[in-house]
């Protein structure tokens, strides 16, 4: 007879059962089994916060780490049952919260004591992760497609020819949101990977950010963000009616606040000396308004406060 795993409590499936996959939904969630809600909130948690609650996020038993806040955790799965396991309630509920909404602003008192802030005193800075980045700057340009991923357009079975040395390789456009980019375990998709996204061979818990100049270059030069930067410029000369407008708007739509006036000077110094240099170097005069607009919000694309949650 089917029956799920000795060490899981080998329960039996009927026969009925089909793919089984109900019957293992309603075991996770049964209330005999106190570790999903804990685990699933704890994900969560370390998806806002960098670090879940328990450090060792893929082994809640003998092996893993005492959770900081024993009783929170408790808390929110709690909750997170009695709102019929809502991912959105439990994500509205973290970041409505006054922890998720601390600075990152540094005390060396509190630094001294916990440097890693494992206690919440501060709220830990932390880089979007390679699909955030995309997702944002297709959203902040206008051009995500938020409608579901279809099937991708692979070349005709009687195509096929591939072999060991020659594997099949390919990467699919499209401005739908990353969860939908076809990733295959012979090689990353090559943005996703230059910016540390999973590894699809193996379970990751949590992801090992770097740092690398190559991540830098890719944001000036990609086709991608300069093909980004062009709509959302478009986007600024079509929405504001002169150039003071444009600054706050890009500033808006980028990181969410008014530029000072220090950055305003900068703005507009760069705005006049992109659209002279363009002059010098021949460009016809009548795109020289989006190429400078464009440029400027290229620097706004790649500017730390777009790339890391603060």
């Amino acid at each position: 007879m089917r029956r799920n795993l000795e060490i899981l409590g080998a329960d039996p499936l009927p026969q009925s059962a089909g793919s089984g996959r109900l019957q293992l939904a309603d075991w996770l969630t049964s209330e005999e089994n106190p570790l999903f809600a804990r685990v699933m909130v704890n994900r969560i948690w370390q998806q806002h916060f960098g670090r879940g609650l328990v450090g060792t996020e893929n082994d809640f038993v003998n092996r893993g780490e005492l959770p900081t806040h024993p009783e929170l955790l408790y808390w929110l799965a709690s909750r997170f049952k009695e709102n019929r396991w809502s991912l959105k309630s439990m994500h509205r509920l973290i970041m409505n919260s006054a922890t998720y909404q601390q600075s990152s602003d540094y005390d060396d008192l509190a630094a001294e004591h916990d440097p890693d802030a494992r206690l919440l005193w501060r709220f830990n800075r932390r880089r979007l992760s390679a699909e955030e980045i995309r997702d944002a700057i297709l959203l902040v340009s206008g051009n995500l497609d938020s409608t579901h991923g279809g099937a991708h357009p692979f070349p005709s079975v009687t195509t096929w020819n591939f072999s060991q040395h020659n594997p099949f390789y390919a990467v699919y456009p499209t401005n739908r949101r990353s969860v939908y980019l076809m990733q295959q375990r012979l090689k990353r998709h090559p943005f996703l990977a230059l910016f540390d996204g999973a590894d699809t061979n193996a379970s990751t818990a949590r992801r090992e950010l770097t740092t690398v100049p190559t991540q830098a270059l890719y944001l000036m030069n990609s086709e991608f963000v300069h093909q980004q930067s062009e709509i959302l410029g478009r986007r600024l000369i079509e929405a504001a009616p002169d150039q003071e407008a444009r600054f706050e708007l890009a500033w808006q739509i980028t990181v969410g606040r008014s530029p000072t006036s220090e950055q305003l000077a900068e703005n507009r110094t760069f705005i006049k000396q992109y659209a002279a240099a363009l002059g010098e170097s021949g460009v016809p005069s009548g795109s020289h308004e989006l190429l400078a607009w464009s440029a400027l919000t290229r620097t706004l694309l790649t500017r730390n406060e777009f790339l890391f949650v603060d």
